[in-house]
């Protein structure tokens, strides 16, 4: 697998977090009448030192903890493979660690980190053998239950991203039970057997693997439940006109993940009917015109458009057919003119997301709150919606900031202190929280929506964002769900972030349009992969988001929807 040299930086960036209770040096001294003398640090210390900066990305830094090691320590050797891998120069990898496997004299930070270092350099090679063994022989090494479960995070990844031809090879090429342990579970992860799990742990009773095994299992009997809820007899019949902005040029990355993910489940559930596709340009002017084009050319179904101007000009005209938009229409002023029949609207609205933070923090007994957003359009809209629905709630905001230089956050430091709040809640990108948060107090719990989140989930530009909570997609934050599975190989090659939250809003366009053909007029649950979808017997779709948490290890689930 090809990845670029930031991805491998941000990987072994994120794996020194593991080891973020490393000792650091001490110096001591004793006084006499005229002098202090200094005790220089040992080589642990150095290196210790070192794997900090690199948690920093500070090379530099890196480099001048080594030069404290003499050359021929082998915290040196070690120090300088964890760069090399940093550096994606993975021959030299292996040149400098690979001998110090048989090493003794090693603490057990460093070897924990000797092994995790090897594991990438063999993920490099498409090597998932000897990476899941050198991740194994870290985890021995390991002082603290955090750092075993990020580390069996990472070895599941790397078994649920590989394929079952080469799982299956993998599991005849170990004796260690242990290691065929690892790969059952992932191979029970490939089967439609609903025993599977059940009887993998059967087999491995004492597998450091069992959390997850336990977690994989009740993920399958809920996915499975969902299901058998939309089960019917009745398929999809008739064409499908499948409306997107296609011909404008700035919605057509956005047009293409949905279409993707919209075929990849129609696909997935063994679907037939004709899937027609219609090119808008995102013109609130011509969408009717397309939309009585697709009746005229036989559309039984319609599924778009995608654009709010364009759903609101719909919306207000009649639906001949059941029609989903894929955004939101806005108030009209005149809702008694507005039809509703045939329409259902689902969409990716960042005023739902900040509804659902409201009521996480308001679960959690939070009462005050304090706004920070930036000058601009989408940031102001988040802000809003999150003021309205968390007074409505009964909430009180304290502080309600808006950000456009240094010197404002200068500024807005100041302001939290002067008026201390239980939250504060970021309506910003990622790429502007992560500036804003070293200004806001640490001790109080930060909150944000899914656009503080870049799709990546160990990226060491993220770490200003440690210990934020923010709503995402489940397809975003519990990636490796089995129920997923389907969908994996036709968003490969989609970048992370936006575009894979295209992809499963086409995906769950699918599911709802499906589920809703089979049984009409029926209330529905769907566990998808933009969140837990409620369907009502009239038409109305809700969805629940996962809630995620960055930390020192990257993103991780706190809860599932």
């Amino acid at each position: 697998m090809t990845q670029t040299k930031l991805a491998f930086v941000t990987i072994l960036l994120s794996l020194t977090c593991l080891f973020s209770g490393f000792a650091l040096a001490q110096s001591t001294s004793s006084e006499s009448t005229t002098q202090t003398t200094k005790i220089k640090k040992s080589p642990e210390a150095y290196y210790a030192d070192g794997l900090n900066c690199l948690k920093r990305a500070d090379m530099a830094c890196a480099q001048l903890a080594l030069v404290g090691i003499p050359s021929q320590s082998a915290y040196s050797k070690l120090l300088n493979g964890n760069i090399a891998a940093a550096n994606q120069d993975f021959d030299s990898v292996f040149l400098l660690l690979l001998p110090l496997q048989v090493d003794k004299t090693l603490n057990n930070e460093a070897s924990a980190s000797l092994h995790a270092s090897l594991a990438l350099a063999y993920d490099n090679q498409g090597d998932p053998l000897h990476a899941l063994e050198h991740r194994v022989l870290a985890e021995s090494f390991l002082q603290t239950p955090d750092e075993v479960k990020a580390n069996q995070s990472r070895i599941w990844q790397s078994l649920a991203a590989t394929e079952k031809a080469d799982l299956i090879e993998m599991r005849g090429n170990s004796l260690d039970t242990t290691i065929q342990g690892w790969i059952d579970l992932a191979l029970a992860a490939n089967t439609q057997d609903k025993q599977a799990y059940k009887n993998w742990r059967i087999s491995y009773p004492d597998h450091p693997a069992n959390a997850i095994a336990q977690q994989l299992d009740e993920q399958h009997k809920s996915a499975t439940a969902a299901a058998t809820t939309v089960t019917s007899s009745q398929d999809i019949s008739g064409q499908i006109a499948l409306i997107l902005p296609f011909s404008a040029e700035a919605f057509y990355p956005a047009a293409d993940a949905i279409e993707r993910g919209f075929m990849a489940a129609q696909q997935a559930e063994g679907g037939k009917a004709e899937v027609k596709i219609y090119a808008s340009q995102g013109d609130k002017n011509e969408i009717y015109s397309i939309y009585l084009q697709a009746l005229n050319e036989g559309a039984h179904y319609v599924v778009g458009p995608l654009t709010r101007d364009e759903t609101t000009a719909l919306t207000i005209n009649k639906l001949a057919v059941p029609t989903l938009t894929l955004n939101y229409p806005e108030n009209t002023g005149a809702p008694t003119t507005k039809p509703t029949e045939n329409l259902s609207s689902y969409g990716l609205s960042a005023d739902i997301e900040a509804a659902q933070i409201v009521k996480v923090a308001r679960d959690l007994g939070m009462q005050t709150a304090t706004i920070v957003m930036s000058d601009d359009a989408l940031s102001n809209r988040i802000a809003k919606s999150f003021s309205e629905a968390w007074i409505a709630d009964g909430g009180q905001i304290k502080l309600n900031s808006s950000i456009a230089d240094k010197n404002g956050l200068v500024a807005l430091k100041s302001q939290i202190a002067s008026n201390p709040s239980d939250m504060i809640f970021i309506a910003t990108n990622a790429e502007t929280a992560r500036t804003i948060r070293p200004y806001l107090d640490i001790a109080t719990p930060c909150f944000a929506i899914s656009h503080i989140y870049s799709g990546i989930w160990q990226n060491a530009e993220d770490a200003p964002l440690a210990a934020i909570r923010f709503v995402d997609m489940p397809w975003l934050l519990d990636s490796t769900n089995p129920a997923f599975a389907s969908y994996q190989l036709a968003s490969t090659d989609l970048p992370p972030g936006e575009m894979q939250r295209w992809f499963a809003l086409g995906v769950d366009a699918y599911k709802i349009l499906s589920a809703t053909i089979k049984q009409p007029h029926t209330s529905l649950t769907l566990n998808g992969l933009t969140g837990k979808i409620r369907i009502s017997a009239n038409g109305d779709i809700t969805r629940e988001l996962a809630l995620g948490r960055f930390s020192k290890d990257g993103v991780v689930l706190e809860r599932a929807p």
